[in-house]
């Protein structure tokens, strides 16, 4: 019995919630959106990674292809399960790094 192939990842919501997450402002983002683009970018990491992790698992173990996706799925996973910090500049630089992970890794699966 094989396992079912799941249906591929749409990655336009993802880009568009890079893009927000990415956009030049005069000022901070409030404390309810960066909640909202924090946990936006942050569900859009998981089926990401489970399925960058599963084209991964096709590939010979050592291979150059092999090791940079290894290498991306571990910053995915340390981007996504890394315990912010308090303050706003610690909430935007957050916002950042999972939106620019979340930006390579949509890369990377699209030209797969």
């Amino acid at each position: 019995m094989t396992t079912p192939t799941p249906a591929p990842l749409d990655l336009t919501p993802i880009r568009t919630t890079v893009r927000r997450a990415l956009q030049e402002r005069t000022r901070p983002p409030r404390n309810g959106e960066v909640r909202e683009i924090t946990a936006a970018l942050r569900g859009h990491l998981q089926p990401m990674v489970r399925e960058a992790q599963r084209r991964a698992d096709g590939i010979e173990r050592g291979t150059e292809a092999w090791i940079r996706w290894t290498a991306l799925i571990m910053r995915a996973e340390d981007d996504l399960y890394r315990v912010g910090e308090a303050g706003t500049q610690a909430a935007e630089t957050r916002i950042n790094d999972l939106a620019r992970t979340c930006r390579r890794l949509a890369d990377c699966l699209d030209e797969w």
